[in-house]
């Protein structure tokens, strides 16, 4: 059994999404897969159970038969990380009893995830030493496991990029099987594939695929900006709390009116915010392809505006905060599994089959293709 661990350099580098890719793509090949998840940071509760939500979302979306605690052992509340805290800063000595707990924990559903398997593809919690104030760093996880990494990241600052790839190739060593640049925009592609890509092999370090920003796997179900906004949904109930609407563009409403209409009309799949005070802008948005409507500052629309969203099908939310705050809470979405919804699997596998150098990965593991 082999473990590939799914690290990154930076937050929202997208490895869900090369995790779960990458993972369908083995299982297609006729690999006995597993995942792996062994310290959560999403946490919510099932059935009363604290779990992860990137495990349920997992679950339920292509048929893990593992329980969800076994698939993410640790999942780690503002309450868990206080206890750990406390303990480390009152023990003298050896090591403290829960860090040595979560070791133990993580090891053993590990182990028995490995059973009879080909390959447990392992989501790290972030970069080399995510995990240590926990007492499980991503390093240590690794050679404990005898694991295998790749390491993704969106190339948005690329000092820290290069300087942490060839810092994990200095720590890591052989284990490092290649790097992913992930979320690109196309402009970008091209450099990297013929500037950044050579300058890494020269350092020994292989690029396993270059993924260029895709407007669909970057999109959010507009349940998901119900429940991260708080908001109350005034007309498309369906849609907006139960369906798999998605948004791929967030456009904010701060103009006149005529400029509204252009900007508008230039983006489809859209939600549009703007404060509920402006009825001329939430009448430019409905008449232009629009996936929902947000209405900032807690006010209602008027009842032209409710039939106008009616006749188009377009569902209003009305939401307490303020534009900004508004904006910047949706653009923080779109990088975790549960924000992809199953719409978009066949998308992923799209995308993953396409743009990762799977001879490249197989050779680095010895594989074949069944």
């Amino acid at each position: 059994m082999i473990p590939v661990v799914i690290g990154s350099v930076t937050e929202f580098s997208g490895k869900s999404l090369i995790w779960l890719g990458v993972g369908l793509r083995f299982k297609e090949d006729g690999f006995r897969m597993g995942f792996f998840k062994p310290l959560g940071a999403l946490p919510t509760r099932v059935e009363g159970v604290l779990v992860d939500e990137d495990a349920v979302f997992l679950k339920r979306a292509i048929a893990i038969e593992e329980p969800l605690d076994s698939i993410c052992p640790v999942v780690i509340t503002e309450e868990v990380l206080s206890g750990l805290l406390r303990e480390a800063a009152s023990t003298t000595g050896g090591p403290p009893a829960k860090k040595s707990l979560v070791r133990q924990k993580v090891m053993e559903n590990f182990q028995r995830l490995s059973r009879d398997k080909d390959i447990l593809l392992v989501h790290a919690l972030g970069g080399l030493d995510s995990g240590t104030t926990v007492g499980l760093s991503m390093v240590d996880f690794v050679v404990e496991t005898k694991g295998r990494v790749v390491l993704v990241d969106k190339f948005e600052d690329p000092i820290e990029t290069l300087d942490a790839f060839l810092h994990a190739r200095e720590v890591l060593e052989d284990k490092l099987l290649g790097v992913v640049f992930n979320l690109i925009p196309p402009a970008k592609v091209r450099h990297i594939k013929e500037v950044v890509s050579p300058y890494l092999k020269s350092k020994g370090i292989d690029t396993l695929g270059v993924i260029p920003k895709d407007p669909l796997i970057g999109a959010v179900p507009i349940r998901e900006l119900v429940k991260v906004l708080e908001g109350e949904v005034l007309y498309g109930e369906e849609s907006a709390l139960g369906g798999e609407e998605l948004v791929e563009h967030i456009m904010v409403g701060a103009m006149n009116v005529e400029s509204a209409l252009k900007y508008f009309r230039r983006v489809a799949n859209k939600a549009v915010i703007t404060g509920g005070d402006r009825s001329d802008i939430q009448l430019a948005a409905l008449e232009t392809p629009t996936r929902c409507l947000i209405l900032t500052g807690g006010f209602y629309p008027s009842e032209s505006i409710l039939s106008r969203a009616r006749e188009n099908r377009i569902p209003v939310i009305i939401v307490k905060v303020d534009t900004a705050t508004a904006v910047e809470t949706c653009d923080s979405l779109s990088s975790h599994l549960q924000r992809w919804s199953e719409a978009k699997l066949p998308k992923i596998r799209e995308v993953v089959d396409r743009e990762i150098d799977f001879p490249l990965l197989y050779e680095k593991l010895e594989l074949k293709k069944k």
